[in-house]
């Protein structure tokens, strides 16, 4: 994996936990938190491969989804603020995670094992936590169903995995509370519920793209697609298949790859 992101995953760790342990009342400490989060987001955002625009685009939607989500319906409340300064920032910091997770070579190489295995896992965790827990279960079906559908599938996982972990670590802190019973639904509901991972992050990427900085896709003599490895300017073929593509520009080092379908 590329040591600009493991840095940037071991960064965000840290920076995390601190912010959340340092959460409290008070407007100039929320001030204080909101803005160490933009500025820690603008900082590894600069030199990330991900669109700014995606970025902002996903800050957006999840403001608005936490205003839905938790004063609207009151999935959830905040222990020291209606919403935290800190929140909308933090969106945009775990989908520039994701998107980065997403685009690691290592991990794209057995993005499907990665999949299944964390749904899997989860709906184990689920089903043994059903009677007190559905809610959870409902939000895992939703999130396992989403998945599979898209083709965006390790952005996904990778949005489910950190939400998860997030969504433990601040239960365990006591930043943030779901309520024991769904409104409006009255479903049973843990803290957090297990399938919590299924509220992921808006996925505002190019469903064409998948792994494209590492993967260039160019036209065989058969009309088939074929991906190649582009390394360090070494060209390896990895696998061959019936998917629509077009390389943009005369280069696929430079250019952007636009990929209809990677299974």
């Amino acid at each position: 994996m590329e040591s600009r992101f493991l840095k940037f995953v071991a960064a965000s760790a840290v920076f995390m936990t601190v912010l959340l342990l340092l959460d409290a009342d008070g407007l100039p400490r929320q001030l204080a938190l909101g803005t160490a989060t933009a500025l820690f987001l603008w900082y590894f955002a600069r030199s990330s491969e991900v669109r700014s625009g995606q970025i902002i685009c996903c800050i957006i939607v999840a403001t608005i989804g936490e205003v839905v989500l938790s004063l609207g319906w009151g999935l959830y409340s905040y222990r020291h603020a209606i919403i935290p300064f800190y929140v909308p920032p933090g969106h945009g910091l775990f989908y520039t995670l994701a998107a980065e997770t997403a685009r690691q070579q290592a991990v794209c190489a057995r993005h499907r094992h990665y999949a299944w295995t964390l749904v899997s896992g989860t709906a184990i965790a689920a089903n043994l936590g059903l009677r007190h827990d559905v809610w959870g279960f409902v939000l895992l079906f939703g999130a396992t169903a989403l998945i599979a559908i898209s083709k965006n599938r390790l952005l996904l996982s990778a949005c489910f995995i950190y939400t998860l972990i997030l969504e433990w670590l601040v239960t365990a802190i006591g930043n943030w509370t779901s309520a024991a019973e769904v409104p409006f639904l009255r479903l049973h509901s843990a803290n957090p519920p297990v399938g919590v991972g299924g509220s992921l992050h808006p996925d505002q990427s190019d469903r064409r793209r998948h792994c494209e900085h590492n993967s260039a896709v160019e036209r065989n003599r058969d009309g088939h697609c074929e991906s190649v490895s582009v390394v360090c300017g070494a060209r390896t073929p990895v696998r061959q298949g019936r998917f629509s593509c077009a390389v943009a520009g005369p280069s696929a080092t430079q250019q952007r790859t636009k990929v209809a379908w990677f299974g």
